[in-house]
């Protein structure tokens, strides 16, 4: 059922490919022919579709590109501590998928890891990943429940897009890059910013359009490009002093129903760009400055 292959120094062994007819639970063994299993090799398990269940043993480190790709009646699968790294795709279209957990001991996790897992319901991420793979998660439209722990500095683009099913999210204090991250998720309704978090990711936000207001909390110093254009639902956001970059088109699209509110600040920035609110739109959004002097 399982085939293996020694590595080059011949201390080691990885699965390279599995029967492609295997029904129900798979189990890797910890070792073979008196060697270790450390990996999971390149589509070892792809399109193994009625595979149902994986056991993972604690001896491998690494699960490879595309290693469980389009193996859509894989319902559970627990990624043990002992895995360091996740190929790109690894577990794209296991459209059967209802949670998972990335444990801590992953650092380093690729492109489309999860990509059109469209029954996954939950996901954690490692606090010690500092980097996450392009679109790892977008188009899981069951998502509903996401953890960033603290400690993620970077998630990469478009990592959660298109998950129309998550209604709310916690940004980290440690997380600085999320450009896109969130971009389409019509059904978040509620994020909110860890004391300490300095950035508010490039098109982080973009056609959000549950959001129906945002409160940026004291410290946050960088709003950039489109962080919440098209957050047509959008109706109050609140903006501390604290914030001196504010890149050009953050709020284009919401218009003339939105009302920004500037604490402690009786006039435009020259940091911030002059067209913050819109691309030149006659229809931009009220903004009410301290000492409630209002700029329609």
């Amino acid at each position: 059922m399982l085939t293996f292959k020694i590595n080059k120094d011949e201390t080691a062994y990885e699965v390279t490919k599995c029967d492609k007819k295997v029904t129900g639970t798979v189990t890797i063994p910890d070792t073979y022919s008196g060697k270790a299993v450390v990996g999971i090799a390149k589509e070892a398990f792809c399109a193994c579709e009625n595979m149902t269940d994986v056991i993972i043993p604690d001896s491998v480190e690494q699960i490879g590109t595309r290693a469980f790709y389009y193996c859509a009646g894989l319902t559970n699968i627990v990624i043990p501590n002992s895995v360091k790294k996740i190929g790109n795709g690894a577990f794209i279209s296991c459209t059967g998928l209802t949670n998972i957990v990335i444990p801590d001991s992953v650092k380093t996790a690729g492109e489309r890891i999860f990509q059109n897992c469209t029954s996954l319901k939950s996901a954690v991420l490692s606090k010690n990943m500092k980097i996450s793979g392009d679109y790892a998660f977008c188009g899981c439209t069951s998502l509903v429940s996401v953890t960033i722990p603290d400690g993620v500095k970077e998630i990469g683009w478009s990592c959660f897009e298109d998950c129309t099913g998550l209604t709310s999210v916690t940004i980290p204090k440690s997380l600085t890059k999320y450009e896109r991250a969130f971009r389409n998720c019509t059904g978040l309704a509620s994020v909110t910013f860890q004391k300490g978090v300095k950035i508010i990711g490039q098109e982080a936000f973009e056609k959000c359009t549950g959001l129906t207001s945002i409160t940026i909390p004291e410290g946050v110093e960088e709003i950039e490009f489109q962080a919440f254009a098209g957050c047509t639902g959008l109706t109050s956001v609140t903006i501390p002093k604290t914030v001196v970059n504010m890149k050009h088109m953050v709020f284009e699209g919401c218009d003339k129903q939105l009302t920004v509110n500037v604490l402690e600040l009786c006039e435009k920035p020259e940091t911030w760009h002059p067209n913050w609110r819109g691309n030149y739109s006659t229809d931009k959004c009220k903004v009410i400055w301290d000492k409630n002097i209002i700029e329609e």
